[in-house]
């Protein structure tokens, strides 16, 4: 009796479980429907950061001798190459210099980052510029002749040549730096040419 004066509750109740059954099939992952969408994004990402790691090349260069004065110089970089000519990148210069002079002893570490560009010419030949920050020290020509550290820049371009393959090699390359800072680790007044050697895979 108190029943009949509402909608019909069987009715009723049928409706709402068509809902929940409608909301189940929605949430679920294992949808026909939303599943191969999820793969097909999924494989696409693969396939993205695959084309992007093949793109990457590896390398750098170093340099050191020793005696009276010795010098250590680490440059690892690494570039990407957006197509067959023209590779672009980033690295770090690490230098490590001291003397021994009359029983006194002077070191310091010159470091900082650099970007760099490269476009091939022709059979192994490029033309390569590149702009490097450096931090160093300075000493003050005045009393108290404390040494502070600064940032400098240097701006090499050139030409280059590489010799290897797509796995890696081996490259040869005559640098002139434009801006020659005096207070540059490869500062020279009257020629400021750089000559490097380095390796790339």
């Amino acid at each position: 009796m108190f029943f009949k004066g509402l909608p019909n509750v069987k009715g009723l109740f049928l409706i709402l479980s068509l809902f929940a059954s409608a909301a189940n099939a929605q949430d679920d992952p294992s949808d026909s429907y939303v599943q191969p969408k999820n793969e097909q994004q999924k494989n696409k990402q693969q396939k993205n950061r695959a084309e992007f790691a093949s793109k990457l090349r590896y390398g750098g260069s170093f340099g050191a001798y020793f005696g009276r004065q010795t010098y250590i110089e680490v440059a690892p970089k690494v570039g990407y190459k957006f197509n067959q000519r023209l590779l672009v990148g980033l690295g770090f210069n690490y230098i490590y210099f001291s003397v021994n002079d009359y029983g006194q002893r002077y070191s310091t570490n010159i470091y900082g980052p650099n970007v760099f560009g490269q476009f091939a010419l022709y059979s192994g030949l490029f033309a390569h510029a590149e702009f490097n920050a450096y931090n160093l020290s300075v000493y003050n020509n005045y009393p108290p002749y404390n040494a502070s550290r600064i940032w400098i820049g240097s701006a090499p371009v050139g030409i280059g040549y590489y010799s290897g393959g797509q796995q890696g090699g081996v490259y040869l390359s005559l640098l002139y730096d434009l801006i020659n800072n005096p207070h540059s680790p490869y500062y020279n007044p009257a020629m400021p040419l750089i000559i490097r050697v380095g390796f790339l895979f």
